[in-house]
């Protein structure tokens, strides 16, 4: 199918034939008939990636910060490398889709062949999560329908804002979700003063029944504002223009009446003055795009766009005057190199159905190649920026056969950049070819398990990225897959192969008596909606991250693990935990997840210690010894060295003869220990 995609690197727009998405449990499989492009809004986007590195940065200052942060931690090769590798990444672009279902997903609210509107890409067919798809009213045409969610972006900005019948309100800013705004304002009673430079603006949003202000050069809108509520201010101002300057937010301050609200929509400055908000207690609120998955006072996104539909059906919303041009999605790329028409405010894209839209596998042409076929299942941060690079940097890399990523633009980028000869959306298609030896799995924690079983049950070795599965009961039927199948089952424990880790091996092999070992992970917080932290899709940090550090304290040890002490565990839901190992050999280790550190310190520490002696390990970047010799590393001026390349190399070299680089037994030792752990209450 074709995709609409824009590099942020090069600020290329292209038209791309990528994999279709297939049916996916909790998304609506959708073949699309419209869709919107949004002139103002996505203008942002892609001017961003036609801007240079210096202005890039000028635009998001709080990136530039946390790449100077990564330099402290990771060096600045590899700092370089991963900004690189986002920046050339390609994202889908648009975000107003209507189309007729072609498969529900098991969801309730819709059935195949229903006309629905949902927030997906410019694409033939999109997946989209349910909760993001509303059935379209018969009254409403795809034309109007592909206006919803930009008007959901409206109402949600509105709802926070709460203004009353007869209220008066200010929309600064009067491109599309602006104009949209006014009207739905209107709906609800309320009296509208529209602000804009553009006067043709202005004019269409007076002709929908608000009073408007021409922002010219040295006008003052905080002036007119005022007369025009008769010296009392208004109840609230909704934000929605896009601009650097600070303006817009302190001067909707000054327009309101006390304890008004400001709601910005729009992207603007936020250098707030605090004498415009603190003499009247006017509050400033964020609004969250079309809203929140779940209910709440401002409205789910479902149901603002429900909202928005109905408004349509009955009238009380006309989008036909806020349609600029239609286009063919062919001329989708002409259409973005000219973003600045003047006065320009949506254009319709139109799609012709095609059969080829639906194919989920796509070829490329490629110089034929002998060597062991691999196929990478999962086309994310971690497969682009480590796996994929190292893989295909080994001395000796295998042939790509095949990348597989549920969204079809994923798996055709890194097909592309790293020499894949297919890019597909199907597993089992991946699964069928007879030239894949091996399947690597870097998908989300909740699919490794399935997966897995389904590539040993069709004969490939098979490398999952951690954690092997997330529950006991998985992680035995991973186990059963693997013994039956004869292969190798590999988890990407990568730190046993890093050459500092293999290093001081060695060096405990003539270190005599119990060994007390200790590890500190400063593993930083994530974000409240992280996929990792739900225990149905990423299972928790201490099974998601932490086992990687079980496993090293295993090889280390070189001993069986005979006990765990949970000592503490974090109650701020980041998962944090601190645990004690005892070993079958009287060795015993702490594990320390901490999420509440300073950013600046190193990402991990380890210690070993005896009678007499110890050894730490800084961040995978030297070793200093105290009472031994010969014990010393030091490799300060390259990137931490975790032994990704050295694993994937003891991998791949042990599929011929047979030989797993890390024994299944101790897989599963660790594997269930990590399950328990993360089960486990300080």
């Amino acid at each position: 199918m074709l995709q609409l995609l824009q590099n942020l690197g090069s600020g290329q727009t292209e038209l791309a034939p990528v994999p279709a998405p297939g049916p996916q449990a909790g998304h609506i499989l959708i073949q699309t008939t419209r869709s919107l492009v949004s002139l103002g809004t996505e203008r942002m986007l892609v001017e961003f990636g036609r801007a240079n590195w210096l202005n890039k940065a000028r635009q998001q200052p709080e990136k530039v910060r946390a790449v100077l942060q990564k330099v402290r931690s990771d060096g600045l090769r590899a700092t370089f490398s991963a900004v690189r590798s986002k920046l050339s990444q390609p994202i889908p672009l648009g975000y107003c889709q209507v189309g007729h279902v072609i498969d529900a997903g098991n969801t309730s609210g819709v059935t195949k062949g229903d006309r629905v509107i949902s927030n997906g890409p410019h694409a033939e067919v999109v997946s989209v999560r349910a909760s993001l798809v509303v059935k379209i009213p018969d009254a409403v045409s795809d034309e109007q329908a592909a206006f919803t969610p930009l008007a959901a972006i409206a109402l949600q900005g509105i709802g926070l804002l709460a203004p009353q019948a007869g209220d008066r309100v200010v929309v600064t800013g009067l491109g599309l979700i602006g104009q949209l705004a006014v009207q739905i304002l209107l709906a609800k009673g309320c009296r509208v003063f529209g602000v804009d430079p553009d006067s043709v603006k202005c004019a269409m949003a007076a002709q929908a029944g608000a009073d408007v202000f021409v922002l010219a050069k040295d006008a003052d809108p905080v002036a007119a504002g005022l007369a025009w509520s008769q010296g009392q201010g208004v109840a609230g101002v909704l934000i929605t223009a896009s601009t650097s300057s600070d303006q817009p937010v302190n001067q909707a301050a000054r327009l309101c009446r006390p304890r008004g609200r400001v709601v910005l929509v729009g992207v603007v400055g936020l250098h707030l003055n605090r004498a415009d908000f603190y003499r009247h207690e006017i509050s400033f609120q964020v609004s969250n795009s079309y809203g929140n998955r779940e209910s709440t006072a401002a409205g789910s996104a479902h149901e603002n766009f429900e909202q928005v539909l109905c408004w349509m059906a009955e009238g009380a919303l006309k989008v036909g005057p806020l349609i600029s041009s239609r286009a063919s999605f062919a001329a989708a790329p002409e259409v973005y190199a000219d973003l600045n028409q003047a006065r320009a405010l949506g254009v319709i894209l139109e799609y012709a159905p095609a059969e080829a839209a639906f194919a989920q596998q796509i070829k490329f042409e490629r110089p034929v190649s002998s060597g062991l076929g691999v196929t990478v299942v999962g086309a994310g941060n971690f497969s682009t920026r480590t796996l994929l690079p190292a893989l295909t940097g080994l001395k000796k890399p295998p042939v790509l056969r095949s990348i597989v990523s549920a969204q079809g633009a994923t798996a055709y980028f890194a097909a592309q950049k790293f020499g894949a000869s297919e890019a597909g959306t199907d597993i089992s298609i991946a699964l069928a070819d007879a030239a894949t030896e091996a399947v690597f799995i870097t998908t989300r924690h909740h699919q490794h398990a399935a997966q897995a079983i389904a590539a040993l049950q069709a004969g490939k070795n098979v490398w999952v990225e951690k954690p092997l599965a997330l529950s006991l009961p998985e992680i035995e039927a991973v186990a059963q897959a693997a013994r039956r199948s004869g292969k190798i089952l590999m988890v990407g424990f990568n730190r046993r192969f890093a050459p500092l880790a293999v290093h001081v091996r060695r060096t405990l092999d003539r270190c005599v008596g119990p060994k007390q070992f200790k590890i500190n992970i400063n593993a930083g917080n994530l974000p409240a909606d992280h996929w990792t932290l739900p225990a149905a899709v990423g299972g928790g940090r201490i099974v998601g991250e932490a086992c990687h550090f079980i496993d090293l304290l295993r090889y280390l040890a070189a001993s069986p693990i005979r006990a765990v002490q949970c000592r503490t565990r974090g109650t701020d839901g980041q998962d944090a935990g601190c645990y004690t190992l005892t070993f079958e050999n009287g060795d015993t280790g702490e594990i320390n997840y901490l999420t509440d550190q300073p950013a600046h310190l190193p990402k991990e520490s380890i210690e070993v210690s005896g009678k007499d002696w110890a050894i730490h390990l800084d961040n995978w970047q030297a070793v200093r010894a105290i009472g031994l010799t010969g014990v010393d590393c030091r490799r300060w001026f390259a990137a931490p060295d975790k032994g990704h390349p050295q694993a994937l190399e003891a991998f791949l070299e042990g599929i011929v003869p047979g030989k797993a680089p890390i024994p299944l037994e101790q897989i599963i030792e660790v594997s269930e220990w990590a399950v328990k752990m993360q089960e486990m209450v300080g």
